[in-house]
């Protein structure tokens, strides 16, 4: 039974800390421009996910997409270390959504002696919502379909096996900017079906 529950956990928080999508709304920003009612065509410059929205929208979700697999890149680390550390803990004080359910799932894998090693691969990232301006925060929703195929776990040194890392998996990720901070904040919302 702990072995089930850990292995979901850990699926959950490989990818980073947990999070909720609270009023997040979906689909580009209608247009500025009064006279105009329909989003503009899409040019060669901008990807097709990302017509619609705004040069505003489209930095602002290039710059948390690229912060988000910066946030990836260090939170695999630590659970390949298997570790909980000083460094961990001030680092998810500063970029995860919620720090203290970041840390708790890390500190649930470190004691019970697992590490979780390899690489993932996102497949594609796309928008789900991008709101910019909100009095409390910036808030970016992604989907992301990401390859896990080449995650490894281990318990005690020893490989446990984890089907569900087979084939690829969406992702919806809450990326959110607070409004005396100039980096974004990462969690995963949800892990959805396969894609």
């Amino acid at each position: 039974m702990l072995r089930s529950r850990l292995v979901l956990a850990i699926l959950l928080v490989v990818t980073c800390a947990a999070c909720s999508q609270n009023g997040a709304t979906t689909g580009p920003s209608p247009s500025s421009d009064p006279t105009t009612s329909a989003p503009s065509a899409p040019t060669s410059s901008v990807a097709p996910e990302l017509v619609g929205y705004s040069e505003d929208e489209r930095a602002a979700y290039a710059a948390a997409v690229t912060e988000y697999d910066a946030f990836i890149k260090r939170n695999d680390a630590f659970y390949a270390a298997g570790a909980t550390t000083v460094e961990a803990k001030d680092f998810y004080q500063r970029h995860a959504v919620d720090w203290s359910t970041a840390w708790g799932n890390l500190a649930q894998v470190a004691n019970n002696k697992v590490t979780v090693t390899g690489t993932t691969k996102p497949v594609w990232t796309k928008p789900r919502s991008i709101e910019l301006g909100e009095a409390k925060r910036d808030v970016i929703v992604i989907r992301r379909c990401l390859d896990e195929s080449k995650r490894v776990v281990t318990q005690n040194g020893k490989k446990l096996e984890q089907p569900q890392f087979k084939d690829p998996h969406i992702y919806t990720i809450r990326l959110e900017k607070r409004p005396s901070e100039k980096w974004w904040r990462s969690g995963v919302a949800e892990q959805g079906p396969t894609c």
